[in-house]
């Protein structure tokens, strides 16, 4: 059996904007302040922080040579967690933030084909968006956010009654990440919250998240 070729892409457009728009928040960060910060205002500066909950992967994919005609179609459900550097800057009741994410592992896609099995192994994922929000008390933050994400894995082919893969490739899907949520400041430096977001990659993998963090901010 052979495999698709690895697909390892270049950043795409939207990945080079947001990049750009990361370089002029940093720019922002450290240029001498015109706007100060007043005591109501609880998403400025730069942030860290670990998220957890719950996520739904899928995909429904032709992985095997056309000629072969053999799909991977699967969906799995489980324990997400990731963790995420940032900056936001406020200004009165508008927020504005560019923000990576990281996280290890993922859940394990699996299908039976003719004579054996195959699986599609998640290694790690991340993501660089954007996201952008209103105030809808002094402490509370509603918001959206949308950018690009990458999600690294590995298709192996299993043999009936074997436990090593007869084959193996590793590939690296890209696509987009939106969603949105709500954040409530507990303090300056520190803050709760919930969110819903999506992945769309190549090859018709998804997954729907819903996460709560903890959120530090300096």
């Amino acid at each position: 059996m052979m495999y698709s070729q690895n697909t390892i892409r270049n950043v795409k457009p939207l990945g080079v904007g947001l990049a750009a728009l990361a370089a002029s928040l940093a720019m922002l960060a450290t240029a001498t302040p015109t706007h100060a910060q007043s005591s109501d205002e609880h998403f400025q500066g730069v942030t860290i922080g670990a998220q957890a909950g719950w996520e739904d992967r899928t995909i429904d994919a032709t992985v095997l040579p056309d000629a072969l005609n053999t799909a991977l179609d699967d969906s799995r459900d489980g324990f997400a967690y990731a963790g995420y550097v940032g900056y936001d800057h406020q200004l009165d009741r508008f927020v504005i933030g560019v923000e990576a994410g990281f996280a290890p592992g993922g859940k394990t896609l699996r299908a039976d084909i003719p004579g054996g099995s195959i699986e599609l192994d998640s290694k790690w994922s991340a993501d660089l968006s954007v996201r952008g929000g209103v105030t809808v008390t002094e402490r509370l933050l509603a918001y959206g956010r949308v950018g690009y994400a990458l999600n690294r894995y590995r298709i192996r082919g299993f043999a009936t009654g074997t436990t090593a893969p007869v084959a193996s490739d590793g590939e690296t899907s890209d696509g987009v990440i939106f969603g949105g949520g709500l954040e409530y400041a507990l303090s300056d430096n520190a803050s709760v919250r919930a969110e819903y977001r999506r992945k769309e990659l190549d090859g018709s993998l998804s997954s729907n998240q819903v996460l709560g963090g903890v959120t530090l901010r300096f």
